[in-house]
């Protein structure tokens, strides 16, 4: 049973201020500045308390941060005139991209296409954006996820259109300069409406399939990418309706193998075991002496191994990829931000396939099977040592990322297909002993009364 002396649970914030006694506790003046200066800055945020004990100090600080949560929410943001980027909306409930370009002004663009910008000002639309092929005075149009992006970060004013919001799209004057068409009958300007934040999700969210827009799962993981730097662009296999690519299958040149050493290739040839199949029973290993770490381990090999390669056996048997596992974003490293151009961007750095942790179970070997297939052969790179080990285990010869979605949060898995028998380690085994056994660098210990014949000190092994 509570305490009289308890407090009691406040029922309002109101109710709360007016029973503070200042002579009882220290002001807290977040009120204060809550009430009388208003940014678009969150502010700084302190510890959290490990649960609510009913107090009307730990209330007052909660609604404190809440009003200055909603003081930045509505702070009203302006667009920089020297950076304004104004675009207008052409899909669905809207006039129709389709209705004012033309054939020949849709060259080089996709159907989901839909945003046209004005004027492009800034370094975001460097590796955003498609432009219309085969005119003078071209136009930059965004994708859905790219608009919206754009929208939510205040470097895009969208708009509604008119029939000539967009100025100079499609007329020219007599020497090739866009005209100036955006007036109505009467002669006043008419260049459309603004479009809210709220609108502009209502209209470029929806489903994958749907023309103009983009699916909050995908969208949610683009953003994430795009804050973190990366350059961010659609794979072929982005439209679900399509059948994804069945293979990527190509010739490639073998690899070139690192040459063993002079020792290890002359010592192992002279002492290595012939190669036998394994006896049905009994030890696999024979009884007897060896001199070569390769004929031991090479008899207990039994079990097949993976091994990778650019081309499979049986090409008919390969699967196209099913929805959704299936590539859907090219990812760019930030540090290629600088010299990254839309026309050559190059071989991506990752490829990204997104499920949803709710509505998706996990992947039969089958489909990451065919996940991984769909990627470009990419052979690590060839290397000694334990690190390179490591690197070439990790790297696979082929890689994708998948970006599980569970809720709004992200994780990012790493397949690969890796092939771990490749690693063969008790090769460097003979490699480490042959050099160990060279003469002429002294015997043993002591001075001098080594079989190598030298005075100094012994170096050599026993």
């Amino acid at each position: 049973m509570a305490d009289i002396n308890d407090d009691a649970p406040p029922t309002s914030f109101q109710s709360q201020a007016e029973d503070n006694d200042p002579s009882e506790e220290t002001q807290d003046f977040r009120f204060l500045a809550a009430l009388t200066s208003k940014s678009g800055q969150l502010p700084k945020r302190g510890e959290k308390d490990f649960e609510p004990h009913g107090t009307k100090h730990q209330d007052g600080v909660l609604e404190a941060s809440r009003q200055a949560m909603h003081d930045a929410l509505s702070y009203t943001r302006f667009h920089n005139p020297k950076n304004h980027n104004r675009g207008f909306y052409y899909g669905e409930g809207s006039l129709q991209r389709d209705e004012i370009l033309g054939e020949e002004w849709r060259k080089g663009l996709d159907d989901d296409h839909v945003v046209v910008v004005e004027s492009a000002r800034g370094t975001h639309f460097r590796s955003m954006g498609a432009m219309n092929l085969g005119q003078r005075h071209g136009a930059l149009w965004l994708l859905p996820e790219e608009a919206l992006y754009l929208v939510e970060r205040g470097n895009l004013d969208l708009w509604w259109p008119t029939r000539s919001s967009f100025n100079g799209m499609i007329e020219e004057d007599e020497e090739g300069v866009p005209k100036k068409t955006n007036q109505d009958v009467s002669g006043e300007v008419d260049e459309g409406a603004p479009m809210s934040l709220q609108a502009a999700f209502a209209m470029l969210l929806g489903n994958d399939t749907e023309r103009g827009k983009v699916s909050q799962d995908r969208y949610t993981v683009y953003t994430n990418l795009k804050r973190n730097g990366y350059v961010v662009l659609r794979a072929p296999d982005w439209d679900p309706t399509k059948p994804g690519k069945a293979h990527s299958f190509q010739a490639v040149e073998p690899l070139e193998e690192s040459s063993p050493s002079i020792f290890s290739w002359l010592f192992g040839r002279l002492f290595s075991e012939p190669e036998v199949d394994p006896p049905p029973y009994g030890p696999l290993v024979k009884p007897g002496m060896y001199r070569s770490y390769n004929s031991i381990y090479r008899q207990i090999a039994v079990i097949p191994r993976h091994k990778p390669s650019p081309t499979p056996e049986d090409p008919a048997t390969s699967s196209p990829v099913d929805d959704p596992y299936r590539v859907i974003f090219h990812l760019w490293k930030p540090i290629r931000v600088p010299n990254f151009t839309k026309s050559n961007p190059g071989v991506p750095d990752f490829r990204v396939a997104i499920v949803n942790a709710r509505t998706t179970f996990v992947p039969s070997l089958g489909q990451i099977t065919s996940l991984l297939e769909s990627t470009p052969w990419d052979p690590p790179r060839s290397g000694q040592g334990i690190k390179n080990t490591y690197q070439k285990l990790k790297h696979g010869w082929r890689n994708v990322v998948l970006a599980v979605i569970d809720q709004g949060v992200i994780s990012y898995l790493r397949l690969g297909e890796t092939a771990f028998g490749e690693e063969q380690l008790f090769e460097s085994f003979d490699q480490g002993s042959f050099r160990g056994n060279k003469r002429g660098r002294g015997g043993g210990r002591g001075r001098g009364h080594g079989r190598g014949g030298g005075g100094g000190r012994g170096r050599g092994g026993r």
